[in-house]
């Protein structure tokens, strides 16, 4: 139970924080938000993972927050409406730094971690 409400507290968190920075809309192209959130949201997962963090903490900070925090299916939304408005360069850029960022900042997060220890 008490791992329930651990990653439940750190979703609903997380779930919040993405709300308030998605609201930072671009008037057209790639919507920065969702970049952000996506994109330090890799990086923080693989700092808490380089640093060993584990059990409870792990579930607090990479299930329940990160996990509410970072989202894919809006990425997928997004992008969909890039190509459903035939803005194909937009939505080319948005897979593009979306899925590259995310891994450059999961490696960055990382190394980050292997420095810190």
């Amino acid at each position: 139970m008490d791992q329930l409400i651990l990653v439940g507290a750190g979703g609903a968190i997380g779930s919040l924080l993405r709300f308030q920075i998605s609201r930072m809309q671009a008037p057209r192209g790639i919507p920065p938000g969702t970049l952000f959130v996506n994109v330090t949201g890799s990086f923080l997962i693989t700092l808490f993972i380089g640093l060993s963090v584990t059990g409870e903490t792990y579930d607090l900070l990479c299930t329940g927050l990160l996990g509410g925090y970072t989202t894919f299916s809006t990425f997928g939304f997004e992008t969909f409406r890039l190509i459903e408005s035939r803005d194909y360069k937009a939505a080319g850029a948005n897979i593009l730094y979306n899925v590259a960022g995310s891994l450059l900042a999961a490696y960055t997060g990382f190394k980050v971690a292997g420095l810190i220890l």
